[in-house]
């Protein structure tokens, strides 16, 4: 049992959701005006992002929007590096109840975000799964059924128990989040084969090479 576990907040669950980022503007050339990109209509809690549970059924606007942004970098010679910010996901889990947030802002893709999943999923006692990166870390580990979460800013600013105060350290059972994440990875899986097929590119699950050619949209 790692020392931290001893700090963590007992919860009774966690919420968990992937949202693709969308951009209400495209600028080809940094230092000229953006050329505006139409946001899908359909219903979303958040202007910027759409949840997967929010987009089923709605996938074709989905994939109109991300073709537009295909054609406007395919338009203007652009590499995936440079483009490679509309394409973003983000992995989130969440008590509202508990007034707790976990954001992982670090993965941008399938491919980065599925070893959490499996971590969150899978892990046995013992284990442990770690990353940090630029004013963010997580670490889980695995007790008993419980599995614990940390969660903070290894970057902090030196006072005493600032950093301690900047964590969030919870303890929840293991199969309040399995399933959901079952779910969740399903979801998403079929989502981006939708929007793979339709655009004829797969840039979710993994990036392209930062030079590649942006390919034109299918649709």
């Amino acid at each position: 049992m790692e020392p931290w576990f001893a700090h963590a907040k007992p919860i009774d669950s966690l919420e968990a959701e992937i949202a693709f980022c969308l951009q209400d503007a495209f600028q080809p050339v940094p230092g000229q005006p953006p050329e505006p990109l139409a946001l899908p209509e359909f219903p979303r809690a958040s202007r910027l992002w759409v949840r997967t549970s929010e987009a089923i059924g709605h996938e074709a606007e989905l994939a109109a929007y991300y073709a537009r942004v295909m054609q406007l970098a395919h338009k203007h010679g652009l590499r995936f590096g440079q483009v490679r910010h509309h394409f973003w996901m983000r992995l989130w889990l969440w008590n509202s109840e508990q007034d707790i947030g976990i954001p992982f802002p670090w993965y941008d893709t399938l491919s980065e975000i599925e070893p959490v999943l499996t971590a969150l999923s899978n892990m046995a006692p013992g284990q442990g799964f770690h990353d940090i990166d630029q004013g963010w870390e997580i670490e889980l580990g695995m007790s008993g059924t419980l599995i614990y979460i940390r969660h903070g800013n290894p970057d902090g600013d030196g006072e005493p128990g600032a950093d301690e105060a900047a964590q969030t350290v919870v303890a929840l059972p293991q199969a309040a989040l399995a399933g959901q994440l079952v779910s969740l990875k399903a979801r998403t899986d079929g989502l981006v084969a939708h929007l793979a097929g339709a655009l004829g590119c797969d840039v979710w699950s993994a990036p392209l090479r930062p030079e590649a050619a942006m390919p034109a949209a299918r649709i």
